[in-house]
């Protein structure tokens, strides 16, 4: 037993020693510039492996801080493998462009170190912003005019944006609250959640879970339109008054649920397929859904 002690307290010591010779090295490279913004201006990045926060401040400038961080545990590799990242900055007319990319001796996207991008922008909040990012996280708020973003594999998420608005989602998860105005939505593979809804919106599904919530503070008289087209996909609508809502919902080979007090007129009600509308007595804002190999449900929070 003593000699199974001394073993295991030996086997420990140096899985504490190989951990410590493996302490992972951060070198970091930080890029800051500035721009004084004017009407017309529109923000463009395009970003790979990267972290994008989108805020926005009073000052008439766009400034965007960029830091490179490679991690390894060999110091000299990360130094060396930070150097792929390859970063730019320039202006095209009214336009500011900011990419970063990899680019490897041997051509491809593989790297000992893991090396990471990140965006920290702050501009004025009516300044249109474009956002390209893959296998990364992008992060806005407080926009007011334009928002448009093309993601892959990336986590995404939007607060307290409105005016107009596109985002397109592949592999990837979108999260977004207070959006308002006329919003475009394209998610493959990728799960929504949105809360505090209000505005136009247009949403597309491929393999994914669509749940949307409504802002509580929603006036009758306030303009809430859902267009939803979905394939095999499940949609969520929650309302803390799902009868204030008129509704025309088609589903292919799915299921329709609605609380007790939404009394649904079913227009089509079979296996394959069944079709429901209900008209409220102030129409102001509606629900249409169209889904196929999916399910839908609407009930309150």
């Amino acid at each position: 037993m003593k000699k199974s002690l001394q073993l295991g307290a030996l086997l420990l010591l140096l899985g504490l020693a190989a951990h410590a010779q493996t302490e992972v090295q951060v070198v970091t490279q930080v890029v800051e510039k500035s721009w004084p913004y004017r009407e017309g201006n529109e923000l463009n990045i395009e970003g790979d492996k990267a972290k994008i926060v989108v805020e926005t401040w009073d000052e008439p400038t766009v400034r965007v801080v960029l830091e490179l961080v490679a991690k390894h545990p060999d110091r000299v590799v990360a130094e060396r493998e930070l150097g792929y990242m390859v970063h730019t900055a320039e202006v095209v007319g009214q336009d500011i462009y900011l990419r970063n990319y990899l680019k490897t001796p041997n051509g491809d996207k593989t790297t000992e170190a893991s090396i990471t991008a990140i965006y920290t922008v702050t501009l004025p909040d009516d300044c249109p912003v474009y956002l390209k990012n893959n296998f990364g996280n992008t992060f806005v708020s407080n926009l007011a005019r334009s928002l448009r973003i093309n993601s892959e594999f990336s986590k995404v998420r939007i607060a307290n944006v409105s005016g107009e608005v596109a985002v397109s989602s592949r592999f990837g998860q979108l999260d977004g609250e207070g959006i308002d105005g006329n919003v475009s939505l394209s998610a493959h593979r990728t799960n929504v959640t949105l809360r505090d809804i209000r505005g136009n919106f247009d949403i597309r599904s491929k393999f994914g879970t669509i749940k949307l919530f409504t802002d509580p503070n929603l006036l009758l008289n306030e303009l809430l339109t859902l267009n939803i087209e979905a394939e095999k996909s499940d949609v969520f609508f929650f309302s803390q008054e799902p009868t204030a809502f008129g509704y025309d919902l088609i589903a292919h080979y799915g299921n329709i649920t609605a609380p007790q007090d939404l009394k649904m007129n079913f227009l089509e009600n079979t296996e394959s397929l069944k079709r429901a509308v209900f008209s409220p007595t102030d129409g102001a804002a509606s629900l249409s859904v169209k889904i196929t190999f999916g399910d839908l449900v609407i009930r309150k929070p």
